[in-house]
């Protein structure tokens, strides 16, 4: 069962009588059209934790891409250098530095040829310790914590990567150039915001808390306008599916497992008898990629709305 789907296996079955033993393509429609159902209406089901960049925009409700919230871990801004990576080495005529999901991916181009080294936040729990071990790959490499080593050195290194709201990729910063005379400058948001409150509609909500900091006027109540500048950790969705998008998927999993049975191009014929005299109707398939009238009348109540 992947992550995201939305029934299980028994469930697939309760709208498929006298069927068994079919587990594994049951299992490819399930993820499939859990998959489709994501898309249809535009958000994720299954409660799981995000971390997330967003963009300040000078408003006082932030809309967050996953609901309902379910707990907010942390809200932070300003982003700032913390780790500077260079190549001293003259012989290397490019260098450029990227942070992965597993730790800093490093390549140099030295007499035409390419060399890559890796540095894995994993042994190198700290910012301190990463920029050891970037110094210690020798080939002209090292890299810095940026200002008092007490203030970032300690933070953790894994934080550097973001995973990406969108797709499936795994590297959140670089490539930055690094060659000699010039540094990669690796950013982390080091400002840890207290004034704010969440809505479990998906929205942050700037509010005045005991002590802010960073709050000199009433009217400042607002997020700060930036690029990316605000990073938000937080679990969202539910921790049980609701039972009409439950209900929606099984009739969606059922309908393509039906169609496998069948030549898909033979449209679903109904008869009746009315006065004597039988009639014939036609049910034409729903376009490609629409869920079927029935589904799709489930899924409404959960469909997101996009202005």
């Amino acid at each position: 069962m992947a992550a995201k789907d939305l029934i299980t296996l028994a469930r697939a079955y309760q709208d498929l009588t006298g069927v068994a033993g079919v587990d594994s393509l049951l299992q490819t429609l399930i993820t499939a059209v859990s998959d489709a159902i994501a898309k249809y209406c535009r958000r994720d089901f299954v409660a799981r934790s995000y971390d997330e960049l967003y963009s300040g925009h000078g408003g006082r409700k932030l809309v967050l891409r996953a609901y309902p919230i379910q707990s907010v871990q942390s809200v932070r801004y300003r982003p700032v250098t913390v780790l500077k990576v260079t190549n001293t080495n003259p012989a290397n005529v490019q260098a450029r530095v990227s942070v992965t999901a597993s730790g800093l991916t490093l390549v140099r181009v030295s007499g035409g040829a390419a060399a890559t080294a890796t540095v894995a936040f994993a042994g190198n729990a700290t910012l301190t310790a990463l920029a050891a071990a970037v110094s210690a790959l020798g080939n002209g490499w090292s890299a810095q914590v940026v200002g008092d080593a007490t203030n970032y050195g300690a933070w953790p290194s894994a934080d550097l990567y973001v995973p990406p709201s969108w797709g499936d990729g795994t590297s959140s910063q670089g490539a930055l150039q690094c060659v000699a005379g010039s540094f990669a400058e690796l950013k982390l948001h080091t400002y840890e915001l207290a004034g704010y409150q969440w809505d479990p509609r998906g929205w942050l909500l700037r509010a005045i808390p005991y002590t802010d900091p960073e709050l000199v006027h009433p009217e400042d109540l607002v997020w700060p306008t930036g690029v990316n500048n605000l990073r938000v950790q937080y679990t969202a969705g539910y921790t049980t599916v609701p039972e009409g998008v439950q209900e929606a998927c099984a009739q969606w999993v059922a309908r393509l497992y039906y169609q496998t049975l069948r030549d898909p191009a033979i449209q679903n014929t109904a008869s009746a008898t009315s006065g004597g005299t039988a009639a014939s109707t036609s049910y034409a398939a729903p376009a490609p990629g629409d869920p079927p009238p029935a589904v799709a009348a489930l899924l409404a109540p959960y469909r997101r709305i996009v202005v």
